[in-house]
């Protein structure tokens, strides 16, 4: 399982529920580079890609092609950069 850093910020729904689940976290540099890193490895390896906490975990056995998003905002200057596993079925 790959951990994430315990400071969290707003979310909707519950990862313990049945519905769509959201949650931010606020990471700094290294615990970023961290995660990605261990998120790497797992999806190189073509297991199930599992993430959570203390108290829930999440996991998906992405189906291919994965799918990248990347997003740019000009007048925030935000770069958003977002990947999406498909549960294969």
């Amino acid at each position: 399982m790959i951990n994430i850093p315990e400071r969290a910020g707003k979310a909707n729904g519950s990862p313990n529920g049945h519905a769509e689940f959201e949650q931010e976290f606020q990471l700094n540099r290294v615990e970023t580079a961290n995660f990605l890193w261990d998120l790497a490895e797992v999806v190189e390896q073509g297991t199930i890609v599992s993430v959570g906490r203390d108290n829930w975990t999440l996991s998906a056995n992405p189906l291919e092609p994965l799918k990248l998003e990347i997003q740019f905002k000009f007048q925030k200057k935000e770069l958003e950069i977002q990947l999406k596993l498909k549960e294969n079925p």
